[in-house]
């Protein structure tokens, strides 16, 4: 608009411009007017046998509109246009592009299953119900394994603190993925934080269940400390206990197909440093306590699991009768108080 309008305003002088010029632009038109193929107007210069009326309408009507374009106004509109991609058009597209990305992700962090939960819902969950037993050994000693094997023989819900940090780290939207990356390829302990807020989430995650294993946690006294401050207390340890010459044979095995970044020489020996100096110590406290069922991991594959089975359904027997006593004992305290309520 802006530009029609300049143009409008301008036409008075233009036109009388126009007109001082034809002379030299009937010369042009003569001399060196072109068609559109870029051979001579041979009609104008004389040669030809004339060209249509029509032709020499269109040229005039050309060459009188380029030469009545006010330069200013096309500086204008110019401006304009490349004003409105920069402050209306280019920002509008970023905008939609962002809004987009921010939805993608939200949605992959959806499937993904880990978008947590909210501070009421966490602080409403009967986590002091629930039975944890704690899968603790050497690298390589063989939680994961007899953990699977116990999953269907208990129905127990088998969570590997490494599996929950190695997926956390693989999601795309992940705000821990590079520090836990690092941690695990130093055969560090990732900071207890977010440990346990994976496990916490995939507690929550399996509300109808009250058996829980908890496979390679806790790394140190400091994470068994926050877990039972914070979530609730294990009711027993498993302790696979294992020569470090063995786990280092499997463990080297296991890299072959694993995958896994840590299944290395030298990622082996730290993780086993790692075990020595602070998860070693987390066994012996809880042993202290009387809360330790030790398997030897130097027998068969067959025997071990058996003794494993065997400790297991020891402990869910003594837990079935303790549960048993509690809630009997509750019906006797709730009567007691009805009587005296009574009187």
């Amino acid at each position: 608009m802006f530009a029609s309008a300049l143009l409008r305003s301008s036409q008075p002088r233009l036109i009388v411009r126009a007109g001082r010029a034809s002379a030299g632009t009937k010369f042009a038109l003569r001399g060196y007017a072109t068609f559109p193929g870029g051979k001579p107007n041979q009609a104008r210069m004389g040669q030809g046998g004339g060209t249509t009326a029509k032709n020499d309408s269109s040229e005039k009507s050309f060459f009188s509109w380029l030469n009545n374009i006010n330069p200013f106004a096309l500086v204008g509109a110019a401006t304009i246009l490349i004003s409105g991609y920069t402050l209306i058009i280019k920002p509008y597209f970023e905008w939609r592009t962002d809004l987009k990305k921010r939805a993608d992700d939200r949605v992959k962090e959806e499937e993904s299953g880990k978008v947590g939960y909210s501070d009421e819902e966490i602080a409403q969950f009967p986590f002091d119900t629930k039975n944890v037993v704690f899968v603790l050994g050497g690298p390589g000693s063989g939680k994961g394994t007899n953990s699977a094997k116990l999953v269907e023989d208990f129905g127990f819900v088998h969570l590997s603190a490494g599996d929950l940090l190695r997926a956390e780290q693989q999601r795309e939207v992940s705000q821990y993925g590079e520090l836990i990356g690092h941690y695990i390829r130093e055969g560090l302990i990732v900071p207890h934080e977010i440990t346990i807020g994976l496990l916490r989430n995939a507690m929550m995650d399996h509300p109808a269940s009250n058996r829980f294993l908890i496979d390679g946690f806790p790394r140190n006294l400091v994470q068994a400390k926050a877990f039972e401050d914070t979530v609730c207390k294990a009711k027993k340890v498993l302790y696979f206990e294992c020569p470090e010459a063995t786990m280092l044979e499997r463990l080297l095995d296991r890299g072959k197909t694993s995958g896994r970044t840590d299944d290395n020489i030298g990622s082996i020996k730290k993780r086993f440093r790692t075990y020595i100096n602070d998860s070693k110590p987390v066994i012996d406290e809880y042993a202290k306590e009387g809360k330790v069922m030790t398997v030897s991991c130097e027998a068969s594959v067959e025997d071990v699991y058996k003794h494993t089975h065997d400790q297991i359904e020891a402990l869910l027997r003594t837990l079935k009768k303790q549960a048993a006593e509690e809630k009997q004992s509750a019906k006797e305290k709730q009567a007691a108080k009805e009587n005296s309520d009574k009187k």
